[in-house]
């Protein structure tokens, strides 16, 4: 598994005054990460307004965290939502760009047990992608939803699920 060491950046994404995306600011970004020894970057992440992008956006932000970090740092996509359908799809475009792992935000608003995060949205998309690092990503205070150990327990059973704590706020 990739995450056991290191410093990871959840990155911001850049936006142009007519509030479009600076993608050209987002290189930079990635390359000033690069030049400064970070393990990891995560690409449209909560804190990489991923609920402000639309999907044709997110997937680009992802490519271009991608091809930049080729080789030189680690490269997580965050793919989560709470349909899991869209995940998958942007779980697929990751794997398609070349990213390392993807992290998957518990599912918000919908209000999902654990049960149903673990066996409706966190496990068929690992199953779909077996060559892929998933990271569950649990904000209990901001999705009111939760995973309680078992189902993590479950989880790690999985090949492509780290055994490490899931990434916890």
């Amino acid at each position: 598994m990739i995450m056991n060491s290191g410093c990871y950046t959840a990155i911001t994404t850049p936006y142009k005054e007519d509030g479009s995306v600076d993608y050209e600011g987002l290189e930079k970004l990635v390359a000033f990460q690069i030049q400064n020894g970070i393990t990891g970057i995560l690409a449209v992440g909560t804190t990489g307004e991923s609920p402000v992008l639309n999907w044709g956006e997110h997937n680009q932000v992802v490519e271009v965290v991608a091809d930049n970090t080729k080789s030189q740092c680690i490269c997580i996509a965050g793919t989560g939502s709470n349909n899991t359908a869209e995940s998958l799809a942007g779980t697929k475009h990751a794997v398609k760009v070349g990213a390392d792992a993807v992290l998957l935000v518990d599912p918000y608003y919908n209000g999902p047990s654990s049960l149903e995060i673990r066996r409706e949205y966190v496990a068929p998309i690992a199953a779909a992608h077996p060559d892929i690092e998933v990271i569950p990503y649990i904000i209990p205070g901001r999705t009111g939803a939760q995973m309680l150990p078992e189902d993590l327990a479950l989880l790690y059973q999985s090949r492509n699920i780290p055994s490490c704590p899931a990434m916890t706020v």
